[in-house]
């Protein structure tokens, strides 16, 4: 098994937001104008010119401006920095409202709270399922300035999408699709996850996910360095709440409260239970390695936790759900996220700290 290299890390460390959008991007535009002509062709298999697609996500520059200008600033700070229009960074960062009308089915999700694990730790846990050709323009990013740090994983050209900061607040995602979403006007979920990631507490990050307008779903789960934990299951119109058990929380593609709302409620619902179970066993006394070896796990392939293509002969078949992109373990005891690219089972975790 040939190993796999670890993704880039862009280090962000200037302390305007614009200036933050110009150093990511001038380090990653290489991967930038792979992930653009990635979703140039995705969108015109969905149905989209590239222009249309343009178009479409400038439309939400109005409601960023308005809530989160400084977020905004860092886009267009990105789109000069990788010489790119504005439009095409708005145009990817859009990509989850864009393919609204696609079938979702990207990652797993948990929180493991103090009185689960060992020694009384916290941790955010994801793996992230999506389609292999995205493997070549995603990055981590490290920011560094005199107000906060954070670390996390996107899209090359895209706001940070999962991470955690030094205000010990970790954002972590499940893409939905419910029977309400539609196309119009709302706040795309990537700056929402952004802003998420420069939040001073706990409660501020879970205001602002309260009280975002929106027109998909998604399945947003705060962790914080204290032991909290809420995952909100969003639609366009309505926001549930799903509960820890005994300090544990998982989850995954579908929704858990109002069931009646998944757009898809034909799909399999095991890995977010597959998981609750492999972490039950170890409750009290979870750790960063045992949780690593949950992370691979291939029951119900293929819809496992772990997915990725698999070999039949000489044959190569492709799991359906797509693979697993990378896989993130934040320890917020020891200001560390563990992040591996690609499946778990094939590569290695290592340690980013902030």
């Amino acid at each position: 098994m040939e190993k796999r290299e670890p993704y880039p890390l862009i280090e962000i460390t200037a302390e305007t937001p614009f200036e933050r959008g110009v150093q990511y991007g001038s380090q990653a535009v290489d991967r930038i104008g792979i992930c653009i002509e990635y979703y140039k062709e995705s969108f015109r298999k969905q149905g989209f010119t590239w222009d249309e697609a343009k178009a479409y996500a400038m439309g939400y520059v109005p409601v960023i401006e308005e809530s989160m200008p400084e977020i905004l600033e860092e886009a267009k700070g990105l789109a000069s920095g990788s010489g790119r229009e504005l439009a095409e960074i708005m145009a990817v960062n859009c990509r989850y409202e864009i393919s609204k009308i696609s079938k979702p089915e990207e990652c797993t999700t948990a929180a493991v709270l103090p009185e689960a694990s060992r020694g009384g730790k916290t941790y955010a846990v994801k793996n992230w399922d999506f389609f292999e050709k995205t493997i070549p323009h995603i990055v981590l990013l490290r920011i560094r300035t005199r107000e906060y740090s954070a670390i996390g994983w996107t899209e090359a050209g895209q706001m940070p999408r999962e991470g955690f900061n030094s205000f010990g607040v970790a954002i972590v995602n499940n893409g939905m699709q419910s029977v309400h979403d539609h196309y119009g006007e709302g706040l795309p979920v990537t700056f929402l996850r952004r802003r998420v990631l420069a939040s001073r507490s706990f409660e501020e990050a879970a205001k602002l996910v309260r009280s975002f307008k929106r027109c998909v779903s998604n399945n947003i789960m705060l962790v914080g360095s204290k032991g909290q934990v809420l995952d909100f299951e969003v639609q366009p119109e309505r926001m549930d709440q799903v509960y820890s058990q005994g300090g544990i929380l998982t989850h995954a593609n579908h929704f858990v409260v109002d069931a009646e709302a998944d757009a898809f409620p034909e799909r399999p619902k095991v890995r977010d239970a597959r998981l609750m179970e492999l972490l039950a066993k170890r409750r009290g006394d979870i750790d960063v390695p045992y949780i690593m070896e949950c992370m691979k796990d291939h029951e119900y392939w293929p819809k496992a936790i772990c997915s990725h293509p698999t070999f039949a002969g000489d044959k190569r078949t492709y799991i359906p759900a797509g693979i697993t992109v990378a896989s993130m373990i934040v320890d917020f005891a020891e200001n560390t996220a563990y992040i591996c690219s690609g499946p778990p089972c094939e590569g290695e975790y290592i340690p980013y700290k902030l």
